[in-house]
């Protein structure tokens, strides 16, 4: 008689999806809601553990509307309003690991690298970025990569990366691709564009925003943009980008938007003419995948992950290993871009190219990623 296959058991770190809006959160709260529609979801449990208050309306997690799935038992949310530092200590006591918690799961995919401790279950973590090679951060970064199970990258070029600085073997690393489509699928509306040119996230080392002024002032100049909005949070590079700004002929015509809106982003981006995305380390090139679903036209660094995913249709500006950016060469490949974002074709590539990174494609190879790491850990 033929045994049944072993129904798959997975838990999610959930808390980020309920409390922030970018990054972890949208990730979270994306996959979950691609997991729950599809066809081979395994026994998903989301752990949602933490003190800190749900800021992400229930509405917007989009679990409401998979009742059914949610009801017969293959997602389950364990919710506890309880500081994470609390948990641990409790955890300690007990000798339980989140994973016991949780009924005993096959695989914990974590959100953060140090958190939850688990007691049997094999662990899984996504990996977005990396930081500059011999600093602080990196080696902090090996020390926390040390005790991850398996890690998911969304571009080969992550997943050399992590083999070549940090040694992570190969059976271990899993690329898995991440969606684009969630601002696509939330905008409402006609669509007017602007001569805006649009800046994503926080005002932090590594993302140039000075030099993104300059450019812009010169782009003002010549009459190819009216408005420079940076939507992003407070970050190292703060008070210097604000002090370059008071004295900026163009500071009229800049806003930031340091509080996120996620019901002004989908418009926000699709009225662009350009994105500027000139992130250091990054390994996934979603942020301008997003832009691209709408047609819009990015500048970003001439660089792997981003290479690999925008081809011919990126804009690529090669930034300096040493000393100070060429501002005239960035304003060039930016006017260049513009252009192009009254070039029907050129929008409609960009969309295309836009369509083969969805959520749902993730889900999949998700699935795929945690049934082989299962299989890995019972063959231990």
């Amino acid at each position: 008689m033929t045994q049944a296959a072993k129904t798959l058991r997975v838990a999610l770190d959930y808390f980020p999806a309920c409390t922030h809006w970018p990054g972890v959160g949208r990730y979270a709260r994306e996959l979950v809601r691609a997991l729950v529609r599809h066809e081979s979801c395994p026994e998903l449990i989301l752990f949602d553990v933490g003190g800190q208050r749900r800021s992400i309306e229930e509405p917007a997690l989009g679990l409401a509307e998979n009742g059914a799935k949610l009801g017969a038992g293959r997602v389950r949310r364990l919710k506890l309003r309880l500081p994470r530092r609390l948990f641990d200590l409790g955890g300690k006591a007990l000798g339980l690991g989140a994973d016991r918690l949780c009924g005993g799961v096959d695989v914990f995919h974590r959100m953060r690298p140090d958190w939850p401790k688990l007691r049997e279950a094999r662990s899984t973590l996504a990996v977005p970025e990396l930081p500059p090679v011999g600093s602080e951060a990196e080696a902090k970064l090996r020390q926390e990569l040390a005790n991850q199970d398996h890690l998911f990258v969304a571009s080969q070029f992550g997943a050399d990366e992590l083999e070549r600085r940090f040694g992570f073997q190969g059976s271990r690393l899993h690329n898995v691709s991440l969606g684009c489509d969630h601002w696509l699928r939330d905008q409402d509306g006609p669509i007017e564009r602007k001569g805006r040119i649009l800046v994503l996230g926080a005002l932090r080392e590594g993302r140039r925003h000075v030099e993104i002024l300059d450019a812009f002032e010169e782009l003002c100049r010549r009459k190819l943009a009216d408005e420079l909005f940076l939507a992003g949070g407070q970050g190292n590079r703060q008070e210097v980008f604000l002090s370059r700004l008071r004295f900026s002929a163009a500071r009229s015509m800049v806003t930031w938007m340091s509080e996120p809106d996620e019901a002004r982003m989908p418009k926000l981006v699709a009225e662009s003419s350009l994105m500027v995305h000139l992130s250091e380390g990054e390994l996934s090139a979603v942020t301008p995948l997003e832009a691209f679903s709408f047609g819009v036209p990015v500048v970003v660094p001439n660089n792997g992950p981003f290479k690999e995913a925008l081809g011919e249709e990126g804009h690529y500006f090669e930034l300096p290993t040493t000393g100070k950016l060429d501002i005239n060469e960035l304003a060039r490949v930016c006017a260049e871009a513009i252009e192009s974002s009254h070039d029907e074709q050129a929008c409609a590539r960009r969309r295309a190219r836009a369509a083969n990174f969805t959520w749902a494609s993730s889900a999949e190879r998700t699935v795929q990623a945690w049934t082989q790491v299962a299989n890995s850990s019972s063959s231990l």
